[in-house]
């Protein structure tokens, strides 16, 4: 392998000579600047070997470097060639600084404006001004050398009922133009996959853990939508299904379409959508008002039906996480310490019986003693998986992707005895969880503002977690979906009631083990018979926290009623679904706990 890098890196730097370029910028994104990507547009791992979802590589004639963040430090360099490549933090060192302070003023950089968003492009070209020049590039050089590039995977279109989607697409695209008309544009670019599935109503599988088709739509204020797919890939019952004012463009009219906008007022959003965009309206004239996807807090704050989905699916989700937490203490008990792939396989078999599951929501993170430590630890990237040991923790975060909703869960399970240590962190982290499932807040509170409701037990004993507390959920779409989220960087998004967002606090102790609990939560309106019309959580997963983790002695009793309560939710849910040694397992682990329980 590193044999067919040092012949990339060769070709790329003949590439850059031949084309009077001093240096590329290769990122992980793709032109659809999704989370995840389909395998022929993983460039980046093509380019270095680094298969993680973060990172950026820069190559000049001398020099090749790329950067990670924290979650990938140690997997960067087990992956991409120290012989051939520098390592460099992602957030520390930024690749920016680091290429001004590498080449000259007189340097020309080159870039696919497709890979960045516009707004990273703007901003860099600030940046950089007076020190060298970004080179936006026409083709990109990865695209012309890499042999043996995997075809496309083009899935099929499925149409999502009105009983799941519980709005029509034209009810949908009525509201949009509406917001179009208020924000005086005459169209909105929309660029985002999820966006556009979520306004047609339809759904496909391009891409792993994401249910989408990969499009581009143009939206008018008169609700008429121009939707760039390829004829073929649209099945008969599309036309019927999406109402009239819904055209099909074949995708290399896009171009065309964009220039013919000149002289209309057209939404864009420069955070979500790339550079080409940008440039290709800029070039052509057209007046561009800069602002949010205006289907981004529609979709965020769901529906009725969409809310009976998520339900629905947590509790079948739940029964999944039952029948894997039942045999995995069975098979403890018996002294088969499994690796972290077995556990993974085994999770993924209980949740494929399930006929209505369509994928993963992300790749479960199987995490056994002190590679839990690495919050965003996966198995699949280590030279050997980790293996359960005695008298440690194994955390398991995983999710999946049902015709009616998206699951994502975190359990942090005690294999054997934990130290006292161990079981004081776990119950700090169970504190946090339960303050911040039990808020009660005004509305226009944001995320931001409720974050250290979760941190704070940790705080008090000195302690910390490094990510968010909460990201939104999409349904049966994107399983970390904004505009909303819970952290410490301010974000004035004010939670609505039916958007869902996860409540996952942990804690992660260097070379021995991690805990994180997470559950996902429904922003709903409660009655608290005050002065204001309160918002609070409703927990939508349906699974047991391990109670044997527990330090009893730092629990409250409302937090040990809180508990209870939420136990006997998960009994009365699941235990219904499930059977035999299953069944019996989960009474166990949501029988109520008392001070004289321990």
């Amino acid at each position: 392998m590193q044999s067919h890098i040092s012949e990339r890196i060769s070709n790329i730097r003949s590439w850059l000579k031949e084309n009077q370029l001093d240096a590329l910028i290769v990122p992980h994104e793709d032109e659809y600047l999704g989370e995840y990507l389909p395998v022929h547009n993983e460039r980046l791992q093509w380019l270095t070997g680094f298969t993680g979802s973060a990172g950026v590589a820069v190559i000049t004639q001398e020099q090749a470097s790329i950067f990670v963040d924290g979650r990938y430090t140690v997997q960067v360099t087990k992956q991409v060639p120290d012989s051939i490549f520098e390592y460099h933090h992602l957030i520390e060192e930024p690749f920016l600084d680091w290429i001004i302070d590498h080449l000259s003023p007189s340097s020309k950089v080159g870039f696919d404006p497709r890979l960045h968003r516009s707004l990273w492009v703007t901003h860099a070209q600030q940046k950089v001004s007076g020190k060298l020049t970004l080179c936006p590039l026409q083709n990109n050089p990865i695209d012309l050398l890499w042999q043996n590039r995997p075809v496309p995977f083009f899935s099929k279109m499925w149409l999502m009922d009105i009983k799941q989607s519980g709005q029509s697409s034209e009810e949908k695209r009525q509201a949009i133009a509406e917001i179009l008309r208020k924000k005086q544009a005459h169209c909105a670019l929309l660029t985002q996959s999820d966006s556009i599935c979520w306004l047609l109503n339809i759904r496909g599988q391009d891409i792993a853990c994401l249910p989408v088709l990969l499009t581009y739509a143009i939206i008018y204020d008169d609700a008429s939508v121009d939707f760039f797919i390829d004829p073929q890939r649209v099945i008969d019952e599309f036309e019927h299904h999406a109402g009239a004012g819904v055209r099909i463009c074949p995708p290399e009219t896009l171009e065309h379409s964009l220039t013919n906008l000149q002289g209309k007022q057209v939404l864009l959003d420069p955070d979500t959508c790339n550079a080409w965009f940008s440039l290709t309206l800029q070039n052509a004239g057209v007046s561009v008002i800069h602002g949010a996807d205006p289907c981004m807090l529609p979709k965020a704050a769901k529906n009725a039906s969409e809310i009976a989905g998520m339900q629905a699916c947590h509790i079948r989700d739940g029964a999944a996480m039952a029948k894997f937490l039942s045999w995995l203490d069975q098979e403890v008990a018996q002294g088969n310490m499994h690796n972290e792939a077995t556990l993974s396989d085994q999770l993924a078999v209980f949740r494929q019986e399930d006929p209505t599951l369509l994928d993963f929501s992300f790749s479960t993170i199987s995490a056994a003693g002190s590679n839990a430590a690495m919050c965003h630890y996966n198995h699949l990237n280590q030279p050997t998986p980790g293996q359960l040991t005695p008298n440690s923790f194994y955390l398991v975060d995983s999710g999946g992707q049902y015709t009616d909703g998206t699951t994502d869960i975190t359990r942090t399970i005690a294999i054997g005895t934990p130290s006292p240590l161990m079981k004081q962190q776990f119950t700090l982290v169970l504190k946090g969880h339960i303050a911040l499932a039990s808020a009660r807040f005004p509305q226009g509170t944001s995320g931001h503002q409720l974050d250290a409701l979760a941190r704070q037990h940790l705080w008090a004993h000195g302690y910390d977690f490094d990510h968010g507390t909460g990201h939104g959920v999409g349904h049966c779409l994107n399983v970390h979906e904004g505009p909303q989220r819970i952290s410490k960087a301010p974000n004035t998004v004010a939670l609505l009631p039916g958007m869902v967002v996860s409540n996952e606090p942990g804690y992660y102790r260097a070379d021995q083990f991690g805990i994180r609990i997470e559950n996902l939560e429904l922003v709903t309106p409660v009655d608290t018979q005050g002065d204001f019309n309160a918002l609070g959580f409703e927990s939508l997963t349906r699974c047991p926290i391990d109670q044997r983790a527990i330090d009893l002695s730092l629990l409250n009793d409302a937090e040990i009623q809180w508990l209870n309560h939420y136990h006997q939710k998960v009994w009365d849910d699941v235990s219904p679904l499930v059977s035999g040694t299953v069944k019996e397992w989960l009474k166990q682990a949501t029988l109520p706990i008392t001070r004289s329980s321990f």
